[in-house]
């Protein structure tokens, strides 16, 4: 199986939440993009990836496959389809964008580009859940 090389656009709180779920043997932090100085050296020296304080520069990395785009909300359409033109796939965190258009945008995008475009996680397999519903 092929391992995932992930980067990182944006280190704020989103990521933080995260970033547990990215220690798994089928996935690789390798970049991640902040403007602010001290998250990218906190990652890395967290995970040993490149930084950079653009998105821009993060999708343009041929060592990403998959950008994961844990901007503010009011940037997650414009990274994301920043993410498509560079041909990487995209993870990107909820809500997907601000309106309608550019959810539309943002499949679109996916679509002409040939990649795959997933929304949010689900955390319908987290231990807490699962054990809700052994309960229930």
């Amino acid at each position: 199986m092929k391992t995932l090389r992930i980067g990182v656009a944006g280190l704020g709180r989103a990521f933080a939440v995260m970033a547990q779920a990215f220690r798994d043997p089928r996935v690789e932090l390798v970049a991640a993009a902040d403007p602010r100085g001290e998250a990218l050296q906190r990652f890395k020296q967290d995970y040993a990836g490149k930084t950079f304080t653009s998105v821009d520069e993060l999708c343009s990395d041929p060592a990403v496959d998959v950008v994961y785009v844990a901007t503010p909300h009011e940037f997650h359409a414009a990274h994301a389809q920043l993410a498509c033109s560079r041909k990487k796939h995209v993870l990107v965190e909820k809500p997907m964008a601000l309106s309608l258009a550019e959810c539309r945008a943002m499949v679109d995008a996916a679509k002409d580009n040939a990649v795959q475009l997933v929304v949010g996680h689900s955390h319908s397999f987290d231990l807490p859940v699962l054990r809700t519903r052994q309960l229930i």
